[in-house]
């Protein structure tokens, strides 16, 4: 941990808070529900597991994440205490100024397919699917692989090989469309009347499909900030 000399609150907090990917994962943990090591690391994927590794310890080191069991099956994760959860406020104002100052079109580094997937199936509203299994299928230009999530309402799933049930819903669409309507940067229809998504299923399908993801829980900001920029 780097130390600054300095006797003041800010400098304090950022010895704490201002490695490269430490905020990213308190960004995860507090509004992506990530509490696993496979969770935090799927979700930050150019992150090796060493230095994620060395992350929670020096969070937990700090006081700002606890390692316990939850829930019945008891399993161990990883979870915010009380000072983790007071950066909550700090998460969602470096949000809203990323949003207004700093959020622009994607470069195309930023654009990982196998991130977005993992976000779309951690984003299922199970209530909202059909009430039998539905697989979609998702294809990107310009990227060689396809994608396939395994919706029911009890389950999701990313598979990266095709699956052994049939397809019900076929996605075809530009990367970067996607990834901004994920993000609340583009409405989903204005996509989709735009040519960048088409949807390939019977009708019932293609109308409720936006229905099924809650979106990224920064798009009310971003799309916020949008309109304010007119």
């Amino acid at each position: 941990m780097e130390k600054y000399g300095q006797y003041c609150p800010i400098a304090r907090s950022l010895e704490v808070l201002g490695n490269r990917w430490t905020l990213l994962i308190i960004r995860d943990m507090l509004f992506g529900g990530a509490c696993h090591f496979n969770q935090l690391s799927r979700g930050l994927p150019r992150l090796s597991r060493s230095v994620l590794a060395d992350r929670l310890r020096q969070l937990q080191e700090a006081g700002i994440i606890e390692r316990r069991e939850k829930g019945v099956e008891r399993r161990p994760g990883y979870f915010p205490t009380e000072a983790g959860e007071d950066l909550r406020p700090v998460i969602e104002t470096l949000l809203k100024w990323g949003a207004s100052w700093a959020f622009g079109e994607p470069d195309e580094e930023e654009l990982d397919p196998v991130l977005l997937m993992w976000w779309m199936r951690s984003g299922v509203r199970f209530d909202r699917l059909p009430a039998d299994r539905t697989v979609a299928q998702f294809d990107f230009h310009g990227v060689d692989e396809s994608f396939w999530l395994i919706l029911d309402r009890s389950d999701a799933s990313l598979c990266l090989k095709r699956p052994r049930f049939d397809i019900d819903l076929w996605i075809t669409a530009d990367l970067p469309a996607l990834f901004q309507v994920w993000l609340g940067r583009m409405e989903f229809s204005e996509a989709v009347e735009d040519g960048e998504i088409d949807l390939n299923a019977v009708p019932s399908l293609t109308r409720a499909f936006p229905t099924w993801f809650t979106w990224s829980p920064t798009s009310d900001t971003v799309r916020t900030a949008v309109r304010h920029r007119g």
